[in-house]
């Protein structure tokens, strides 16, 4: 059994098995319990990367592809294998939510219809059913996340009350990506810090996203979008104004494991402020964070206790 598996090695089997021409001969690469992972698995998700994620698609190196693909894929099957564990309790009925989130998927690349978004995937080898499987098991993922650890979720309301009565008319908001990652030692997280910082210099922040990142963001390369300072505890805001733009933080600690923030850029914005509005706005994100750094946790738990193997 493999606990932390040499992603690396892996890589080595696959190019030996394939070799530079990439002849589509299955072979097994990874046995996550019961599910078997081949290398038709592995150019599957290579295909679905560099259609979703334009820096993926601009990478020429081999190794680092593989790695990247390798790692989501560990990710998704680690998440559905707990998804079909609990499947009798938490049945996905929702439909036309999920269609709504497809909807937000294609229209982000451009597309205007559905139509046109399938065909492309068809073009790009994309298959739109595992796709669609893969935002499904997101979801019910969330679900369980939700089901298990809502009532553990703690928010002060008077705290965040006086947050809101503090806040000014002009505020800043921050465009952020984040990488979550956990050590296993205290004494590993400058080092761990260090191959994840190199890995955004060789590869760019959302690559090292992929290939890095425990969060949910992971699959979009760790894209949080727009942020309101209001909403960031003092320690993150303070590390996010000691940055320029275009910047990454040093590893922040949360309850999750470490936090990495790249701040893209930064603005001031006018608002008239509704307190009720806004409390409700902080109480939904701090509780977010919170569920966030639950699911982690969760994450890494089912992770040590599958049996991982190569062949």
């Amino acid at each position: 059994m493999i606990k932390d598996i040499d992603i690396k090695i892996l890589v080595m089997l696959i190019f030996l098995i394939l070799g530079k021409s990439y002849a589509l001969e299955n072979k097994i690469v990874l046995k996550i319990d019961n599910e078997i992972i081949t290398t038709l698995d592995v150019f599957d998700e290579i295909n679905e990367l560099k259609f979703f994620n334009e820096n993926f698609r601009i990478m020429d190196n081999e190794n680092e592809i593989y790695q990247i693909a390798l790692q989501s894929i560990l990710r998704h099957e680690i998440k559905k294998t707990e998804v079909f564990k609990n499947i009798d309790k938490f049945q996905f009925a929702d439909e036309t939510y999920l269609d709504s989130i497809i909807k937000k998927n294609y229209e982000k690349l451009g597309y205007n219809n559905l139509t046109d978004f399938r065909e492309n995937l068809r073009k790009n080898q994309v298959n739109f059913v595992k796709f669609k499987e893969k935002l499904k098991i997101n979801l019910l993922w969330n679900e369980i996340i939700y089901a298990k650890f809502f009532d553990k979720v703690i928010l002060n309301e008077n705290k965040l009350r006086d947050q809101i009565n503090n806040k000014k008319n002009i505020s800043k908001t921050f465009n952020l990506n984040e990488i979550v990652y956990q050590v296993q030692n205290l004494k590993d997280v400058d080092r761990i810090y260090n191959i994840i910082k190199d890995d955004i210099i060789k590869l760019g922040f959302k690559n090292a996203a992929i290939k890095h990142s425990l969060s949910n963001t992971s699959s979009t390369g760790g894209t949080m979008g727009w942020v309101d300072e209001n909403t960031l505890n003092e320690q993150i805001l303070n590390e996010l104004e000691s940055i320029p733009a275009q910047s990454i933080t040093k590893p922040i600690r949360i309850s999750g494991g470490f936090l990495i923030l790249q701040k893209l850029e930064e603005k001031e914005i006018s608002k008239n402020l509704n307190s009720d509005e806004e409390l409700k706005k902080l109480m939904r994100f701090e509780a977010d964070q919170q569920l966030n750094n639950f699911s982690n946790i969760y994450f890494n738990k089912i992770k040590n206790n599958l049996q991982i193997n190569a062949p």
